[in-house]
């Protein structure tokens, strides 16, 4: 079906902790460049809310949706900085190959551990997090190169160190948490 459509929209589960889960689980059907991925925001929603669901957005097509013009100025500013990040990375999100990294899943009702997506286009890479329990120093393999980081969107311990072995440690805060990485070789 999707060889015959621009888009799809793949799940009603828009406003569920577990969309980051899915979205990364779809990849290997549906091409991030054709999955429609929702971002549902609410005023009530704090920081961390709000980057965990914009961060999903990075694994397909962002797609906002939800009580948008009520956002408070801080939490549009969080908006736009998403926005800006997702546009310089749009053409690894078109065109680029995934890797998937993170503990097993054991529920989608209660999810546990992290998971992040390593997408690769040329000399670019973006690295998209999401924790569902907060971790410390995880290790992510990177392709080989001499990595920097160009563009980050991410809050409190929420961080990304590149070591000098092409690969990169990992940290998330407790809880649900969301981050999102550009690098350049």
């Amino acid at each position: 079906m999707q060889a015959l459509a621009a888009m799809g929209s793949f799940s009603d589960a828009h406003e569920a902790v577990i969309i980051p889960m899915i979205a990364r689980n779809l990849q290997r059907l549906i091409l991030p460049r054709q999955s429609l991925i929702w971002a549902v925001l609410r005023a009530g929603d704090d920081e961390a809310r709000l980057r965990y669901s914009l961060a999903a957005t990075f694994l397909g097509r962002v797609c906002l949706s939800g009580e948008i013009h009520d956002l408070a100025d801080w939490q549009m500013d969080v908006v736009r900085d998403a926005i800006a990040l997702y546009q310089r990375a749009a053409g690894i999100i078109d065109l680029g190959v995934s890797s998937f990294h993170g503990t097993p899943e054991t529920s989608y009702v209660d999810p546990a551990g992290w998971q992040a997506v390593v997408r690769v286009s040329g000399d670019d890479a973006l690295v998209v997090a999401h924790g569902f329990s907060g971790i410390e120093g995880a290790s992510l393999p990177l392709p080989s190169g001499d990595w920097e980081i160009a563009g980050t969107f991410a809050s409190g311990a929420n961080r990304l160190e590149l070591t000098e072995n092409s690969d990169a440690r990992l940290t998330l805060d407790a809880g649900f948490q969301g981050a999102v990485w550009l690098l350049r070789r």
